[in-house]
């Protein structure tokens, strides 16, 4: 008898789960306006989901890249729907740029929820997690932060950066250099390059410097705390009193970080009051502003926040479009070598190498841009709706207005909509042509409107800068492995993969130097 109740509570419970589950799919169908689109056990960016790779049955976090060629164009529309049939919560992903528009708008339709900001959160508040006014305050201070004697410095600086790389690395003394994988230089040079530029410590190759105490340097706290993010934040704080020592080292970087960028802030402010001169670094500029803010100033944790996001989104985001570079200018070796002649016709001289004749690398700034596009690192832009509201631009031919409940997803597939053939034709195809001479109001692989990044000029800057170093002196070619293949070295590196942020993770390249 008893065996029979538990037998019958078990398959009660599974029929009202059963239940359960059909009444919200159906729930969530009305939601998203009866969108057709991707139906899944669970949703891509559930936990569940987003734990298990990219298949017919789980789309996975890596779904709009490996589906990018067809999956709007399968469902006859720029604009779908996700749903679950078990996990997760639904979503509308649209891949056109008219809807981007509307729900990228600042005009407080849609918001940016605290369970996608919560990361960037971890230091204080923050341009990239604020909403309303706060957005407008905040944006208001660090505008005047970026302003051009900001860039005439930082292209200084990064050139700086690349010879001191290039010189710590040896490569002057290596005929060819044999690179397995760019990402840990493109990471260490972006990461060195925001340090120095945006709060003025510049910092050592080696990232430890001529100190032989054992102590973690303030270069490697930096370097353990980006590339732990993610840990940083799904870690409980009881996990740090563990015997495991990567998480000791992330707890004791942590503290040095923050201790440092508040003894850093605090320093910088007394300057100011003092009347000193500040320097021409972001964080000492953004203080200037603030200050000139009277109350609604910011205080030192949105200071500490908002100089932690442009470290940790504007270096990773760099450093992954560069290795992007390397790979797409070893594919297109007469692009490449149009790029070099480009540089030897602006910049002739080492004196020549400034700033004021970046303007002439029309070709240079478009390769970083178009392998932006092929590539972009934000791949998901992920709003809510704060209202009842009418979606625009929907259906097969963009005609359509379907309406969707308060609270609804709507993600920004920033992959499809910069492989939506409507508005990139031939979109595989590497052409960097598209970008000459481009508004920097259509760069849409840093957003689009009020709301598109504040630092895209500052990444414009230090990658033409870079690749133009790069170019100058190298020539970059695909390295292989014993018989293997250019096309079967494109299709094992080329394939993007989505993590945090979305690029090439592993880049093996070879380069020759020009003057041998």
């Amino acid at each position: 008898m008893l065996s029979l109740d538990i037998s019958s509570a078990l398959l009660t419970a599974l029929l009202l789960f059963i239940g359960s589950r059909i009444f919200n799919y159906f729930k969530f169908a009305k939601q998203t306006g009866y969108l057709p689109g991707l139906r899944s056990l669970a949703t891509p960016i559930s936990v569940l989901g987003a734990s298990f790779p990219t298949s017919r049955l789980n789309p996975g976090l890596n779904w709009q890249w490996e589906w990018r060629k067809d999956v709007y164009a399968r469902h006859g529309t720029e604009t779908i729907s996700s749903l679950p049939y078990l996990f997760g919560s639904p979503a509308i992903y649209t891949s056109s740029l008219e809807v981007a528009r509307q729900v990228l708008s600042t005009r407080g339709a849609f918001y940016k929820s605290r369970e996608f900001t919560a990361v960037t959160l971890e230091w204080g508040p923050n341009l990239f997690a604020a909403n309303g006014d706060e957005w407008k305050r905040l944006r208001r201070i660090i505008t005047p932060a970026f302003d051009p004697s900001t860039y005439t410095s930082l292209w200084t600086e990064t050139a700086a950066v690349f010879d001191g790389m290039v010189k710590s690395e040896g490569w002057t003394t290596k005929t060819p250099v044999d690179i397995p994988n760019t990402n840990p230089l493109t990471n260490k040079f972006a990461l060195i390059l925001i340090s120095t530029t945006g709060f003025g410590h510049p910092l050592p190759w080696d990232l430890k410097g001529s100190s032989t105490s054992d102590e973690m340097s303030f270069g490697e706290a930096l370097f353990t705390v980006t590339h732990n993010m993610l840990l940083r934040l799904v870690l409980p704080r009881w996990a740090y009193l563990l015997p495991i020592k990567k998480f000791r080292e992330l707890e004791k970087a942590s503290q040095i970080h923050h201790q440092f960028m508040k003894n850093l802030i605090r320093t910088r402010r007394e300057e100011f009051s003092a009347g000193v001169t500040p320097n021409s670094d972001i964080l000492s500029l953004m203080i200037q502003s603030a200050e000139n803010e009277g109350k609604f100033s910011m205080t030192d944790s949105e200071l500490v926040g908002n100089t932690a996001i442009m470290l940790f989104a504007g270096h990773d985001t760099v450093a992954l479009t560069l290795n992007a570079a390397f790979g797409l200018m070893a594919l297109h070796p007469e692009f490449q070598e149009e790029m070099h002649r480009e540089v030897m016709e602006a910049m002739p001289t080492q004196a020549d190498f400034t700033f004021a004749n970046s303007s002439k690398l029309r070709k240079t700034q478009a390769c970083f841009l178009e392998a932006s596009r092929i590539y972009p690192a934000g791949f998901m832009l992920i709003r809510n709706a704060a209202e009842d509201i009418i979606l625009e631009h929907v259906g097969p031919n963009r005609d359509q207005r379907v309406p969707i409940a308060k609270g609804t997803r709507v993600v920004v597939d920033t992959i499809g909509l910069h492989h939506n053939p409507r508005l990139f034709p031939d979109p595989e195809a590497f052409k960097p042509e598209r970008w000459y001479d481009a508004p920097e109001n259509t760069l849409s692989m840093f957003s689009v409107g009020s709301r598109a990044c504040i630092g895209r000029r500052f990444a414009i800057t230090e990658g033409t800068c870079f690749l133009a170093k790069l170019v100058r002196d190298w020539r970059v070619e695909i390295l292989t492995r014993d018989g293997e293949t250019k096309a079967q070295w494109e299709e094992k590196y080329m394939n993007g993969k989505a993590i945090s942020n979305f690029g090439l993770h592993d880049m093996p390249v070879r380069l020759v130097c020009r003057a041998q």
